[in-house]
């Protein structure tokens, strides 16, 4: 299996990973936000500014200098009280789709593993506020007039997790309890997560 860079921890938010969503696209998308603050944030901002400006100049080299929409996968994102809280990292994986070389259908998911790289069930909602990261590939592209860079999602580790319930969740009928831990067991072939993910002995859910 091919290595993948991976995020350091930060927060998800507007998850998408266990299904994929078609509001926008029928072929369907899986998707997840990270984000990141202070050292973390800038470092990964620094990555991907690095990938888009080398490959922008290949493009220029290859195709003459021309005027591009440059695209980033990232956004700064702001507090309450209107300051910095940090940057949010978007990363993408198409859920099926016709590949351009061989011109076969495929469909394809990303791995989506707990704290201990075991497999986490596809039916669990990962709501704002948790935490993890993200493997992924970085992904220059150049289509028409439209010029930089995807973050291509390959794998979530969630090291701390908030589950998602839509509005029929249990807010309003439960108070949170302490000192109680669930575990989620799946029977399933082991993946090879420890080819993405690093060994981690923090975090539970």
């Amino acid at each position: 299996m091919a290595k993948y860079n991976v995020t350091p921890k930060g927060q998800f938010h507007w998850a998408h990973v266990g299904t994929p969503d078609t509001t926008f696209k029928a072929e369907g998308q899986f998707h997840i936000k990270l984000q990141l603050s202070g050292e973390d944030a800038e470092q990964m901002k620094h990555l991907v500014d690095t990938t888009h400006n080398n490959w922008k100049s290949e493009v220029n080299k290859t195709k003459g200098q021309k005027q591009y929409q440059e695209f980033m996968p990232y956004k700064s994102v702001l507090d309450d009280d209107g300051m910095e809280a940090g940057i949010q990292f978007h990363f993408k994986m198409k859920a099926s789709g016709i590949n351009s070389r061989t011109g076969q259908a495929f469909t394809q998911r990303p791995m989506v593993v707990g704290p201990d790289k075991k497999p986490l069930p596809s039916e669990i909602k990962i709501g704002n506020g948790s935490e993890g990261k993200v493997a992924y590939e970085l992904a220059p592209y150049q289509h028409g007039a439209s010029l930089g860079v995807q973050l291509r999602l390959r794998g979530v580790q969630v090291l701390s997790l908030i589950e998602y319930h839509g509005d029929s969740g249990g807010d309003d009928m439960f108070s949170v309890e302490d000192g109680y831990e669930v575990k989620v067991n799946v029977e399933s072939t082991k993946p090879q997560a420890e080819e993405i993910f690093p060994d981690q002995d923090n975090g539970d859910f």
